[in-house]
Formats: structure tokens, C-alpha cells, sequence
């Protein structure tokens, strides 16, 4: 018998085993890169989300043996499924949809009525699955990867945001994807790694981090690239470019960037917009 029940510090070696195993064997199934590179990648991300504030997450079990794991963000008033693991042991169990529909459901009781995540479009069987689930395909991104990109972006200026940027931070994203990511945004300026660009000695765009756990946002896709183009590498695996925004997608295969995997962003609401720049956090 399956059982689930909220996940602890102390389950993350399992927890981490289980995510690794179970991501490098679909990606290899399908010919492409594993996301992690070894189990302790993966439990980096997970002990991040479980200090993180915004993040809960539950696990399933059988016979006192984690079988399968979901973590997702209350970050935004937008939730999110960051993580979903179903150990490779434990497939065609429907322990996947049992994870599912308790992540969602909790988000939904706590008012996270719409929901995101990002899945991999190789994997048609998640699609599906996400798709039964009330999820709509409303992106294609590009996962990208390579060495950092050092170029001038005239006119903008980067540097480290400070606890003064986050109003006006949330305020862009809010023009742009109709919602801000205010629990995000306060938890990397908080960190560290979140940082603003200016013109005209105005805000006009912002990254919680470049990288796959970051998230940009800029009135113009001139933001975004001074963003990319600021740091001396991106962390984890690269980053998540909208496939649909062929300037920046090109600017980041002339600047040497290579397309890893396609992924899809999914919505339970997708709606026109955004209106504006962006990449996302594969966390959302």
C-alpha cells in the first residue's frame, strides 16, 4: 500500500537517490543528457527547497520505502510543481498521479488556484499525464547551455539587487506576466544571487539568477541579454529560453549557446500574456 506524508531533512539522501536514478533513466531512454550529474546535485536542489521558505513537499512510500517525491513553490500567487519523482523501481504504479494530485491539491487549499510547471518534451508520457491533470502546453522553451557570454549591451547597466529593488522588481514582473514573484524575488535578494539592470538610470529588467533555478523579467529582450551577458557562468545546467522569442533565442546561439532539450512551460490559466522579456525557473 502506497502512503503520503510531508517530506523531512532527513529523507533527502533517499529522496536524492531516488530523483537522480529516476531523471537519468528518462533522459537516457531518450538519448539526452541526465539534468543532474550525480545524486549529490540532486540533493543540493532539494535541501535548497526544503530551507527555502515558500516550498513543501510530500513523498510517497511503500513498505517504509520512499517510492516518489513532490515538491512545489507557494513563491508566487501562482503555484508551482517544482519537482516531480517517481523512483524507477515504482513505475507504471501511478504513484505519479497520486503525487500530482496532492501537490496540486494543497496549492489550490492555499489559494494557489493556478498552477505551472515545466516538463520535458521528450517525455510524452508526463504530458499526457499533466495534460489529464487540467494542464495546457502554453510555451515551448529552449534549454540552453555553454560558456558565459561576455559582451557589452549598450546602454544598460548590471549589479546586485539590494532589499530597496524588490518593489519595483515585483512591479515589473507584474506588468509582464500579469502576476510578481514576489516570494522569489525577496528569497534571492536575500541569498544573493539576484541582480537588476538599469537604463536610463531605471530598473528595467531583473534575474533571481541565471540559471536553470532563476528567473529573468525586462521591458525589452536588451535586459535580458545584459543580464545573461553579466555573469561569469550560469548556474546549474543553463537556462530556459522562450523558443517563440527568436531574438534572444538567436543572440544565444551567436553568442555560442547550444540547445540541450526543448521543454514545455504548462498552466492550468495560460493566458496572453507575458508582455515583455522573460525566461522562467524550471522551479516556477
Amino acid at each position: 500500500m502506497t502512503t503520503l506524508r510531508p517530506a523531512k531533512a532527513d529523507d533527502i539522501p533517499s529522496c536524492s537517490r531516488a530523483m537522480y536514478e529516476a531523471f537519468r533513466d528518462i533522459a537516457e531512454q531518450h538519448n539526452f543528457p541526465p539534468d543532474f550529474p550525480n545524486p549529490e546535485a540532486a540533493a543540493g536542489l532539494l535541501e535548497f527547497m526544503l530551507d527555502s521558505s515558500g516550498f513543501d513537499a510530500f513523498l510517497a512510500e511503500q513498505d517504509s520505502e520512499i517510492i516518489g517525491s513532490i515538491f512545489v513553490s507557494r513563491r508566487s500567487p501562482v503555484g508551482g510543481i517544482s519537482v516531480v519523482t517517481v523512483d524507477p523501481s515504482a513505475q507504471n504504479r501511478s504513484v505519479g498521479r497520486e503525487l500530482m494530485q496532492i501537490g496540486m491539491r494543497f496549492l489550490d487549499e492555499r489559494g494557489h488556484k493556478r498552477q505551472q510547471l515545466i516538463q520535458a518534451g521528450y517525455h510524452n508520457r508526463s504530458l499526457c499525464l499533466y495534460s489529464k491533470l487540467g494542464f495546457t502546453a502554453s510555451g515551448m522553451l529552449s534549454a540552453m547551455a555553454g560558456n558565459s557570454i561576455r559582451v557589452t549591451v549598450t546602454g544598460r547597466t548590471v549589479r546586485q539587487a539590494n532589499e530597496e529593488d524588490a518593489d519595483a522588481c515585483n512591479l515589473l514582473c507584474r506588468k509582464v506576466h500579469g502576476f510578481d514573484r514576489a516570494g522569489e524575488v525577496a528569497g534571492a535578494i536575500a541569498q544573493g544571487t539576484a541582480s537588476v539592470v538599469e537604463c536610463n538610470n531605471q530598473i528595467s529588467g531583473y534575474t533571481t539568477g541565471v540559471g536553470f533555478i532563476g528567473h529573468g523579467v525586462g521591458e525589452s529582450n536588451e535586459d535580458l541579454k545584459a543580464l545573461i551577458a553579466a555573469v561569469d557562468e550560469f548556474s546549474g545546467p543553463g537556462l530556459l529560453i522562450p523558443t517563440s522569442n527568436g531574438e534572444l533565442f538567436q543572440w544565444c546561439l551567436d553568442n555560442g549557446l547550444r540547445v540541450v532539450q526543448q521543454m514545455i512551460l504548462m498552466d492550468t490559466e495560460p493566458s496572453a500574456l507575458p508582455i515583455g522579456s522573460y525566461w522562467p525557473s524550471i522551479l516556477c
